[in-house]
């Protein structure tokens, strides 16, 4: 089951950075109708701000559960790390368990 929730995450860290390519290669065609004119092409695109926020969102919500079980997530592990390993495991699974709700 671990192995497979493995794969899982990695496919969502996958998917986020097809979007983060989408999403460039969205603001480069804006910004180059913005600035070149090409008869019959609109000047920018209207709804590119829209989309590559929400974009934004789905890279952070895509990527963040693989962070997490990689431990790369920013932290403050300045609390854990003064005191005895098991109070800090048993806090890190208690901020887990809070994060979920």
């Amino acid at each position: 089951m671990s192995r497979i929730y493995g794969r899982f995450l990695a496919a969502l860290s996958l998917l986020g950075c097809a979007i983060l390519m989408a999403m460039m290669l969205l603001i480069v065609a804006d910004v180059f109708l913005r600035n070149v004119v090409l008869p019959g092409m609109p000047r920018g695109l209207a709804w590119s701000t829209e989309v590559s926020e929400l974009m934004l969102y789905l890279i952070t919500m895509c990527v963040a559960p693989w962070l997490l079980r990689q431990g790369q997530h920013i932290r403050v592990d300045i609390v854990l790390q003064a005191i005895p390993p098991r109070l800090a495991w048993t806090l890190e699974w208690l901020g887990d368990v809070i994060g979920l709700a």
